[in-house]
């Protein structure tokens, strides 16, 4: 079965495991359903002729940049992103967006759903400097390098490819003004 890791993140140092949630599906899968449900109108993951959820690409994962969607919406749903994380300064912003959206869109009963474990984990406060989050064991992990044959292990993550989210979002009001 796939699992969800949430990952401590170091940057531009080193990145580890903190925990595996079993069955990747309660991670990514609902924030992008309800994200595209709600502001795309598309509510099936595939679908023919007109394009699921999982069929969007761009059209979906731009939602981050709009400023009409509340920012609550947009922060969980940028920690679904390859790449992202949250830094320790914004745990409780993030765990509160979490609830909020939680809130508004709650957890389809009998679907697993790890939002509030995630929610839990941030407002504990752990001292890490960052946490980010390895949505499915299915593909490579987006904290990890290049693979490297020699050394039959990852080589270290390109830094410059790993981001802090709050400050994506952040960025969007400063634009803004």
């Amino acid at each position: 079965m796939s699992y969800t890791t949430i990952k401590a993140i170091y940057p531009n140092d080193r990145t580890e495991d903190l925990t595996e949630m079993r069955n990747s599906h309660g991670s990514a899968p609902p924030v992008w359903e309800a994200m595209a449900g709600r502001y795309l109108g598309v509510t099936e993951a595939y679908s023919y002729p007109q394009k699921g959820w999982m069929q969007l690409g761009d059209e979906l994962w731009n939602l981050w940049k709009r400023t009409d969607i509340p920012e609550a919406h947009r922060l969980v749903f940028m920690l679904t992103f390859d790449r992202a994380y949250v830094a320790r300064k914004d745990y409780a912003r993030m765990a509160a967006a979490i609830h909020t959206f939680l809130h508004d869109f709650p957890p389809k009963p009998g679907c697993v759903n790890h939002w509030e474990v995630i929610a839990h984990l941030l407002e504990s406060n752990p001292d890490i400097p960052g946490i980010g989050l390895y949505c499915t064991s299915v593909s490579e992990d987006p904290f990890a390098g290049v693979w490297n044959e020699e050394k039959e292990d990852y080589d270290p993550p390109d830094w410059s490819q790993i981001y802090d989210l709050c400050e994506q979002i952040d960025s969007l009001v400063t634009t803004a003004k």
